[in-house]
């Protein structure tokens, strides 16, 4: 049976990808959309807004789902974090957190809510970065390493900075690699990056340098679909896309 899936920020430059991008699979399908209530094409039928069949209208209240839903995937802004996750609780509908720029305290409540629901924690959803993270696992307790610096480009559109992929980064290095250098992170905004991480290790006489570049936004849309496809066969907990087998 197909997976019922809700997208809040279904309208935005990730959303519209991921929308459309389950047109091409018959294993979950579009039950319905959410975006801001300053959304301008609120109350219009999703299928008029972006390339989908899915003619359910475009929502701002959680209240107003009136259909069956599986699992949800976040992809819009921080400003929404409250109300999608007490809608997610209220239906004990699995999530997938792939919005970026949250606050310590928000992110700390996900822990309390992992005690009733599945929730993952993506905020990239690309098989490359996740890779990328694995591949610097056997630099563990190096101790020639005496710096580790983060660059991340994305277009000027993006609101968070630095990039919660290049946070999350940091955080993944600082925590499994016990080295001597805290990791640093840079930000760069251009006209039209989709996004690029650049992990620069420095030794005393050479560099290593680890690019991830992001050419389309397909990449995180086939990443979102394996996430939603895993994430509803989960206990509660909170979960990353490291636990998931690409």
């Amino acid at each position: 049976m197909s997976i019922s899936l809700l997208i809040s920020g279904v309208t935005g430059k990730l959303g519209k990808v991921v929308a459309e991008e389950l047109e091409n699979t018959e294993s979950i399908f579009l039950a319905g959309g959410h975006a801001s209530s300053s959304n301008t094409h609120l109350g219009k039928p999703l299928n008029s807004i972006l390339n989908i069949e899915c003619k359910e209208k475009l929502i701002s209240n959680f209240d107003n789902i009136d259909y069956e839903i599986d699992a949800v995937l976040d992809v819009s802004s921080i400003d929404n974090f409250r109300h999608l996750t007490e809608f997610c609780l209220k239906k004990e509908l699995p999530l997938i957190l792939a919005s970026t720029g949250h606050s310590k305290d928000q992110l700390s409540s996900l822990e309390k809510y992992s005690n009733d629901l599945p929730i993952l924690i993506a905020p990239n959803l690309s098989l490359g970065v996740n890779l990328l993270k694995k591949s610097l696992l056997p630099l563990k307790n190096n101790g020639s390493i005496n710096k580790i610096e983060i660059t991340e480009t994305h277009h000027k559109e993006k609101k968070d900075s630095p990039s919660g992929t290049a946070k999350d980064l940091a955080e993944f290095i600082d925590k499994n690699l016990h080295l001597k250098a805290k990791t640093v992170v840079k930000s760069i905004r251009d006209e039209s990056s989709v996004g690029t991480h650049e992990v620069k290790i420095s030794l005393d006489n050479d560099e290593l340098i680890i690019t991830h570049n992001a050419f389309d936004r397909k990449i995180f849309a086939k990443g979102a679909i394996k996430a939603i496809e895993w994430i509803v066969n989960q206990k509660p907990g909170l979960y990353s896309m490291q636990e998931i087998i690409f």
